[in-house]
């Protein structure tokens, strides 16, 4: 796999681009979640959840399913920085 040098902004620019193409108006919200899944804060799986939650569908199954995954992978990796 070859390294991506593009910076956070190309990045959020490309992600903005994919979204748009997609017909979705990418937010506020949805850049500083990007940002934080691209400086390794949060996986894509916690941002999700987040949104979820969010929304009022934490007790989903969906969200079920995203937090046994989530608390799966910790166990799987345990050294990952909160």
């Amino acid at each position: 796999m070859t390294a991506d040098n593009r910076t956070e902004d190309q990045k959020v620019a490309a992600v903005r681009a994919s979204m748009t193409m997609a017909g979705y108006t990418m937010t506020t919200r949805d850049e500083e979640d990007v940002r934080r899944i691209l400086r390794g804060e949060i996986t894509g799986d916690e941002a999700v959840l987040e949104v979820l939650e969010r929304h009022g569908l934490g007790d989903s199954e969906r969200a079920k399913f995203l937090r046994k995954r989530i608390a799966e992978n910790k166990k799987e990796k345990p050294n990952r920085q909160e």
